[in-house]
Parts: C-alpha cells; structure tokens; sequence
C-alpha cells in the first residue's frame, strides 16, 4: 500500500480526492454509454456462431458492412463499434459491474467460460497499490493472462523488457546501459552463467584488456604472470615480443644488482668482496685505456695522407667529441666520485 502524502502533483490530497469523486461518476457515464453503443450495435447486428470452415459469419452477410455505415454516422471508427459490440455480448445487461469501468469489461471479456466470466468480475482481487480488493486494468489484464500494460512485480517489468529487447540492437543498447551501473555490473557477476557468457563471448583483444583492468595492482599482476608463464606455450610467444623479452632481461639483471648489493651488505664476507669489486674497477677502468690507446696508435698512423670525404669526416669528428666526452667524464669521476652525468653528456654519448 502507498504511504499518502500531503499533496498529489500540484493539488493538495483533499483536492485530489474531490476529483476523483467527480471523474468516477463520468467513468461510469461514458461506460454506460459505450455499453449503449455496444448494445445498439448488437440489435442492428446480432452476434452469430462462427462455422468451422467456412468463411466468418459477419463477413458473409455483410455485417461489417452495416456497422461501419453505423459508425460512420455516430462518428466512430469501426473497430472501436466492433470492440463495444463484442463486449455488450459478453456482458448482458444483468451481468454488468456498477463501479466496474467498460475497459475493464472488455478484457475479461474474452474469458470463455460464461460462468467463470460472471464469476470473476464479482470477485476482485488486492490491489497492491491501494490495499483494497478492485478492478484496475493492469489486474484484469492479469487474470486473463495478459501482460499488464504497467508492470508491478519484478518478473513483469523483466518481461516487459524482454518484449522491447527482442530486436538484437536494442538489446545490446539496453545491456550496456545497465552495465555501466557499477552496483549492477557487480551483481550479474556473481551470476556464473552471465560472467561464463560474457568470457566466451569476448573477442582475445577484450579478454586482455578485461586482465589488465584486474591486473591493476602490482602483486596481482606478478602472480597473474608467473602463473601463465609456466605454460610453455605462453612464454614461447612472450618470449617472441621483443619489448617483452627485453623488460624480462632487464629484470634479471636488476634482480642480479639487488641480490649482489643484499650480498655485499649483509654477508661477512662483503668488505673482501667490496675490495675486489673495487680492484676490478681499477683494472677494468686501465684497460679500457690501454685498449684505446693501443688501437688509437694503430689507427692514426694509417691516416697519413688520408683524403676524407665530408661524411667521412663529420663520422669521425663526431666520435672523437664523444670519446673526448667520455674521457671528461672519467676524470670527473676519478677527481670527484661523481659518476652522474646530465642530459647533454647523455646526448654526446648517444651520438645524438
């Protein structure tokens, strides 16, 4: 039952309840009017049994005929003449509900059985809306089976629905809207079927990004991958992506870095093995002059003579501000301990 409120639309509950009164009495007005019409209808043109095979009786004697010259001249269409005649047949003058509207007459109408018909009508059902026991035109649609033109049962709106979204475009419309309510979204996901049908229907690139969209935390995204790249055939294909394989290396080797540097701070052995590493320094940075300044002294004698073309010499040129680039760097770092180098060296060495 509704909870009343103070107003109704614009008008206040007293207002509204005034009207009502008032439009119930022209309710049953135009339904004894449209009774009326029906029942002149019936005279001029009786209802007569339907044969079996044979063509219908109203259209072999001409009986649409008659009716739609009676409704022409009362300013009616036919069908509408036809509906009330239908209905006065149904319902004898004897049989009519006071307080019961024509409309909802003519649905329980088409209840066969006379006896159930006449029963029906003198038993109302609860209406949720009022509490009360009477006739709406959503309830007798009901009680004849029909589908209610305004749907009140959460059932009855999904089946009003699946009638509107029997064409495929407006179905997909609807689905996504309804999608893109997150509480909705989370609710048909625990529904196994719904989230299996979505899963198969999407196409690979849609399935990737549904991962990634989970694989948004960095844990979950390390457990994602160590767990699909035991499967051979995955990590074949992973492997065949360079930037993939790249990330891969570069991984390992900062895991190496970390591992190395955990080792050398934390082991007993680590102050030995910090004197070696920087013993190896010493001795990798010597040879690297060593080996420069052997192949340099094997190299410059050969240019005696030497005509460069322009590329050649722009080549040449370019490496030597590199190398000599390189050089200043090193005496940085061996004056100072500062090994960091800023954007233009970055460029220099790059050959940029």
């Amino acid at each position: 039952m509704i909870t009343l409120s103070e107003n109704v639309g614009q008008v206040t509950r007293k207002r509204y309840e005034e009207i009502v009164v008032a439009d119930r009495q022209l309710v049953a007005q135009m339904g004894r009017a449209m009774f009326t019409i029906g029942d002149h209808a019936l005279e001029i043109e009786p209802m007569r049994p339907h044969g079996g095979s044979v063509v219908h009786e109203d259209e072999l004697f001409g009986v649409r005929a008659s009716l739609q010259m009676y409704a022409d001249d009362v300013g009616l269409s036919l069908s509408t003449v036809l509906n009330y005649r239908f209905t006065s047949h149904r319902w004898p003058a004897g049989r009519r509900r006071e307080g019961v509207s024509h409309k909802v007459h003519t649905i329980l109408a088409s209840i066969q059985e006379e006896n159930e018909r006449f029963e029906a009508i003198g038993n109302p059902p609860v209406d949720d809306v009022s509490g009360t026991r009477r006739w709406t035109t959503n309830l007798a649609q009901k009680c004849v089976g029909r589908r209610p033109d305004r749907p009140g049962t959460v059932q009855e709106k999904v089946d009003r629905v699946h009638d509107l979204a029997v064409d495929e475009d407006v179905a997909v419309q609807v689905a996504a809207d309804v999608l893109r309510r997150p509480a909705i979204a989370a609710r048909l996901m625990d529904d196994t079927a719904v989230r299996q049908a979505v899963t198969e229907a999407q196409k690979p690139e849609h399935r990737a990004e549904a991962v990634r969209g989970l694989v948004r935390d960095d844990v979950a995204a390390a457990k994602v991958a160590s767990d699909v790249l035991r499967r051979p055939e995955v990590a074949a294909r992973v492997a065949a992506d360079d930037t993939a394989r790249r990330m891969v290396n570069r991984a390992q080797a900062d895991r190496s870095r970390q591992q190395a540097a955990a080792f050398r701070q934390t082991s007993p052995a680590g102050p030995a093995v910090r004197r070696i590493e920087r013993t190896e320094e010493f001795v990798d940075l010597l040879g690297a002059f060593h080996r420069f300044v052997r192949e340099t002294s094997k190299a410059v004698p050969k240019m005696r003579d030497r005509q460069w073309s322009g590329d050649e010499r722009e080549v040449l040129m370019s490496n030597i501000a590199r190398a000599r680039a390189a050089l200043d760097w090193m005496e940085t770092a061996v004056s100072t301990g500062q090994v960091d180098m800023d954007e233009e060296l970055a460029r220099i060495l790059r050959g940029e």
